[in-house]
């Protein structure tokens, strides 16, 4: 049974000369101590020094903070429920829960605000090209944004912009290259390349239909390379020497004759 520190304290300061709290802590031993010491003092010398016992028990009592008396005479555990009180345990409301909700996307977008702005704190080069462009200095603006693909080779919005400023400087294929790219890592809004008058210049191109319609990718066909001269030179040798071969077996050139014809090719 759990023991109160309060309780202790009174019975010390109103019973402490017969030790009724020393009983009430299950200190058994001083209790009856105390008893025979106030038997002995009531009829040796008349004074009640177990009263003033008592009473310094009951200052210590009063003045002792909860945990130590837990610690010194509840064994020092104390548990949740105390004198009859319950703790009730609530469910969280729809409101909270919706304020949680709440809290749990408020802080995902900061977080994603904070890595964007990581991101171009990181790469300074895409805001010195965006200002450069905003002032018509598309090739100042292409060698900021050259530099900061070096360090996000895999930005989207920045090989669009890099599209975008070749279709003004009408370098159609560094344009078309550029727009794949940003389609490939992510680029979503295909209608700006058909709306946006940076792209101008790339609609009015021939191929620019069959662009659109690849995906924005550009259709690349194998060519077949034409065999070099060193190797029509080695077919030619060789069938030269297939040719002395065929008229030795025959017998229409001596041994002599076929090394003496072979080392004329073989130095030609």
């Amino acid at each position: 049974m759990e023991r109160s520190r309060i309780t202790a304290a009174i019975l010390a300061l109103f019973g402490g000369s017969i030790g009724l709290h020393k009983f009430y802590l299950k200190d058994i031993g001083t209790g009856i101590f105390y008893i025979f010491l106030t038997m002995f003092i009531a009829s040796a010398i008349k004074f009640p020094i177990t009263f003033l016992l008592g009473v310094m028990d009951a200052f210590k009592l009063f003045t002792m903070s909860e945990s130590q008396f837990d610690a010194k005479y509840n064994s020092g555990a104390r548990p949740q429920r105390r004198r009859g009180r319950r703790v009730r345990r609530t469910e969280p409301t729809r409101t909270t829960r919706t304020r949680r909700q709440s809290d749990v996307v408020r802080e995902r977008q900061r977080s994603q605000i904070d890595r964007i702005t990581s991101k171009k704190r990181a790469n300074p080069f895409i805001k010195s090209g965006d200002e450069k462009y905003k002032d018509y200095d598309f090739e100042g603006a292409i060698m900021d944004y050259k530099q900061a693909l070096e360090i996000s080779p895999e930005n989207a919005a920045l090989h669009y912009n890099m599209a975008a400023t070749y279709s003004l400087l009408e370098q159609k294929e560094k344009s078309y290259h550029h727009i794949e790219k940003a389609i490939e890592y992510g680029f979503k809004d295909k209608d700006r390349i058909l709306k946006k008058d940076a792209f101008a210049f790339l609609r009015i191109q021939s191929d620019f239909d069959d662009f659109k319609a690849n995906g924005f990718r550009v259709t690349r066909h194998k060519s077949i390379k034409a065999p070099k001269d060193d190797l029509l030179q080695d077919d030619l040798l060789l069938s030269q020497l297939n040719k002395l071969k065929d008229l030795r077996t025959r017998g229409l050139l001596s041994e002599k004759e076929f090394n003496f014809e072979k080392e004329k090719l073989l130095k030609k």
